[in-house]
């Protein structure tokens, strides 16, 4: 099976970039991208911390679900080119695939039920949307 843990979509969310008077970027994009899957995360019963600030890399976000470890990061680009990248955090060497795919479905929900999120394609990890045709779904049924 495929698994497809790399996502591009386009941000129906406003810019909250934060520029000093220099145009130096004081708090970078994507905040409200990350605070909101936070938020639909926890109504699912996922314990997600507050959103990490990776500076020009986005946002990511740590996530515990049934004693299983899982991180995101959301990186944005522009309003049509914005990047989440999920991984299993817990157990490298024995990664729970079952786990992963149910965290990966919960994910896909999230962002089809949000019209906000638009024009989503998957990908496999190190895939990107030069390179392979982007998936709907994050693994196949």
């Amino acid at each position: 099976m495929t698994l497809r843990p790399d996502v591009q979509f386009r941000s129906g969310f406003p810019d909250d970039t934060v520029y000093d008077d220099d145009e130096d970027i004081l708090a970078w994009p994507g905040r409200n991208i990350s605070e909101t899957l936070k938020a639909a995360l926890e109504r699912l019963g996922y314990r997600v911390s507050e959103p990490i600030c990776m500076e020009h890399a986005g946002w990511e976000l740590d996530i515990l679900h049934q004693r299983k470890s899982f991180n995101v990061r959301i990186s944005v680009i522009g309003a049509n080119e914005c990047y989440l990248m999920a991984d299993s955090t817990k157990a490298w060497f024995w990664p729970d695939m079952k786990g992963f795919r149910m965290f990966l479905a919960d994910l896909q929900r999230i962002l089809e039920g949000d019209s906000r999120f638009g024009v989503i394609g998957w990908f496999p990890r190190g895939g990107s949307a030069g390179a392979t045709e982007p998936a709907d779904a994050p693994f196949d049924p």
